[in-house]
């Protein structure tokens, strides 16, 4: 009687899971199609990539200088965003406009000496018409002349570096850009050289890293490749490769185009930079990777229009495309929006047809 017992507990069992079964497949039979995106699977040429660790930087970061000397009477404040030719720091003046005045004053009274040698040698070269003068008398007054015209070159140079002198005692931007760092503050003594702030332009900015000399023969400029945070990936091109490389580290510099913007200029992102010769395969976009626990799979779009399940590997994954098992081929329809929701076997709609 107890046999019968257990076995009529598991023939019920065995009922119960088979009753489980027939109504989840009805349940998916009755599920109604799933609304999807796909793209179609391609034929790419993909290398394997190495990771990078690259800055963004400007390309204008600079550390202006004095070019005269002098108290420091003003400068911008760390922050401070400017135009090209814009003040950022000032040095008192008042000895360089004293200089001005002395030098036009030199020039104004060499010119008014130049108008009364210039009427002596007149004069004596019509007394040596009449031979009232010697030539050599007549020779002296000219070579006054010629030497005072020399010292009016330099009296006239030296008015032209007090007027650059007074003009540079306002240091202005060479480029735009934001004051990142006052090096000086008002009331020191400046001297020629000396550095009073440090200025970036934030509008022309590259990303730059040391590339290993090993795989120089895989980069191309002008090519593109995937750079990285962990906020966004962006496509970015080559803008050069210094084809120089350092004897110790085995490392060459490469930097790449970047807008504006996209990063804050010191920030570190990834590289992914080709370390090997590319190989031909179908893969689809990295977007159409679905990752659940250690478990990476795709859905690709039956002629049925159902759903078929298909596994993937993400260490096959180049960038942003994912190269695929021989399940798929070139033209197969991926599905890359709506994946997650899907079961295998699923109908399913394609948006935009």
């Amino acid at each position: 009687m107890y046999q019968f017992a257990k076995l009529s507990a598991a023939a019920f069992l065995v009922i119960d899971v088979l009753f489980l079964a027939n109504s989840a497949a009805a349940q998916q039979m009755q599920m109604p199609p799933a609304q999807v995106e796909v793209v179609i699977a391609e034929d790419r040429l993909l290398a394997p990539l190495m990771d990078v660790s690259a800055t963004v930087i400007s390309v204008n970061d600079s550390r202006i200088a004095a070019e005269v000397e002098g108290p420091l009477i003003w400068i911008a404040k760390v922050g401070t965003e400017v135009k090209k030719g814009d003040v950022i720091a000032r040095i008192d003046d008042r000895l360089l406009k004293i200089r001005l005045r002395s030098a036009e004053a030199n020039v104004a009274r060499l010119k008014a000496d130049m108008a009364f040698r210039e009427r002596e040698v007149e004069r004596f070269e019509e007394l040596a018409k009449r031979d009232n003068t010697s030539k050599s008398r007549l020779q002296e007054v000219i070579a006054r002349r010629e030497m005072l015209r020399q010292d009016i070159i330099e009296a006239e140079a030296n008015l032209e570096q007090a007027t650059g002198d007074l003009a540079r005692a306002e240091i202005r931007a060479p480029f735009p850009g934001h004051v990142v760092a006052r090096l000086a503050n008002s009331g020191e003594y400046i001297n020629i050289g000396t550095e009073v702030a440090r200025f970036v332009d934030t509008q022309d900015v590259e990303i730059a890293m040391a590339a290993p000399i090993a795989i120089a023969e895989y980069l191309k400029i002008g090519a593109t490749v995937t750079v990285s945070d962990n906020r966004k990936i962006l496509q970015l091109p080559i803008r050069t490769i210094v084809p120089v490389g350092d004897s110790v580290s085995r490392m060459m510099e490469v930097r790449l185009s970047v807008e504006a913007g996209e990063w804050v200029i010191g920030a570190p992102v990834k590289v992914k930079l080709p370390k090997g010769t590319a190989v031909k395969t179908v893969a689809v976009p990295r977007d159409a990777l679905i990752l659940k626990g250690t478990t990476a799979y795709i859905f690709k779009v039956g002629a049925d229009m159902k759903a078929e399940q298909v596994s993937a590997d993400r260490r096959a994954t180049v960038g942003l495309w994912v190269a695929v098992s021989d399940q798929i081929k070139a033209g197969d329809q991926i599905v890359v929006r709506g994946g997650e929701r899907l079961t295998p076997g699923q109908s399913v709609l394609i948006s935009g047809k």
